[in-house]
């Protein structure tokens, strides 16, 4: 039986990507408001985000997929065939894109890689990819389950269970191409979840609950450990500040990763970025090291949310975080320069605090926050 929902969004809104019907003169959505329709599709019932970019979005509402912003339709389309299951449903894979949109969807299930086409026309659609008997991963007898596309346009592929490794592609072009990765390596258990940086990636274990990072080395704090001779920036290797603690989830954004224990701790590390002209309305320097008036990182921090609140769900975007507490509250942190925490036109940032950004009111709980780059989702059920 569907359960009801709603979606708000706050945030960037220059391409339509939190919604064609509530863009405003400027471009962005200072406060949560709700987007109760897309084209001709209700947003009521059991609501996923199931992709938030820079400039698209794809929603999941009931037996339907809902694609808009830049890389979408106009109307936004609600029906992609080469994506739904035989049991009827849409598939329970994962999209990827860069800041120009959306750019395909793996089904980890199959391996095969959906590329979306005629972007721009009334019917984008997703196109499923071919590889050639000669092309890398057929050669090689590899089935990708999952992947991410990094700031630099670095891609990472997880491969199957039985042979867990990573490969890196310069960018998209040369893994459709069927070209042999820049690197790959073995890794000692199949991957549960797989996210991106701007220029690093973090790998979250599905039966030892670890993480490990690896990838460029220019921003070696993205890495959250320190690169050496014996665990180079390349090289799949575990965070030893969070070794032995249970991570049941990790999210990133360009310059910050966070990882949420399976005791409702949040761990995060990062970057500082210098947003234009010299201001940081994210205060990541003030999250990344606290105590350090010089701004430079360590390696992982341990975040205490409003005198201890317990998390259990966070996103991350360009320069700001948002997280869900225990007791169904919704704290941010970070840049509110464009509306994207939903604290209104007049505040550009939370000034290094936590701040209380949505209650749900009395009879709803929120079932699901994600951060795009500039912007908020929430879904609220009853």
């Amino acid at each position: 039986m569907a359960s009801s929902g709603k979606v708000l969004a706050a945030g960037f809104n220059l391409h339509g990507q939190l919604g064609p019907t509530v863009s405003e003169t400027n471009g962005s959505l200072p406060r949560f408001t709700q987007i109760q329709k897309l084209g001709q599709v209700d947003l009521d019932r059991d609501i996923v985000i199931r992709c938030a970019l820079w400039s698209a979005t794809v929603i999941n509402t009931g037996e339907l997929f809902v694609h808009y912003g830049i890389s979408g339709t106009d109307p936004p389309q609600i029906h992609f065939d080469a994506l739904i299951g035989l049991d009827g449903r849409p598939k329970l894979g994962m999209f990827f894109g860069d800041v120009s949109g959306v750019k395909g969807f793996l089904d980890p299930n199959s391996g095969d890689l959906y590329i979306l086409q005629d972007v721009g026309k009334n019917h984008a659609r997703f196109v499923r990819h071919y590889f050639h008997a000669n092309d890398f991963l057929p050669r090689t007898g590899k089935r990708i389950t999952g992947i991410a596309v990094a700031g630099n346009t670095w891609v990472c592929i997880t491969t199957s269970c039985n042979d867990p490794a990573v490969f890196l592609f310069s960018s998209l072009e040369p893994l459709l191409e069927g070209s042999d990765p820049m690197e790959w390596y073995t890794l000692r258990e199949a991957v549960k979840t797989l996210v991106a940086s701007c220029t690093t990636f973090a790998t979250l274990g599905r039966q030892r609950p670890c993480v490990e990072t690896f990838g460029d080395a220019r921003y070696p704090t993205l890495l959250g450990r320190t690169p050496s001779v014996q665990s180079p920036a390349s090289l799949p290797t575990v965070i030893s500040a969070l070794d032995g603690i249970k991570i049941a989830k990790i999210a990133a954004g360009p310059w910050l990763i966070a990882a949420l224990s399976s005791e409702k701790d949040l761990y995060v590390w990062g970057h500082v970025m210098q947003l234009p002209m010299g201001d940081n309305y994210s205060n990541f320097d003030k999250l990344l090291n606290p105590g350090d008036s010089t701004g430079t990182p360590d390696d992982v921090q341990l975040v205490d949310i409003s005198d201890g609140n317990d998390v259990d769900d966070v996103g991350v975007g360009d320069h700001h975080v948002v997280v869900r507490t225990t007791i169904g509250e919704l704290w941010g942190y970070g840049s509110n320069e464009f509306g994207q925490l939903g604290l209104g036109r007049g505040v550009k940032s939370t000034q290094g605090k936590w701040v209380k950004m949505y209650t749900p009111n009395e009879g709803e709980n929120v079932r699901e926050i994600a951060a795009g780059p500039l912007s908020t989702f929430i879904v609220v059920g009853s």
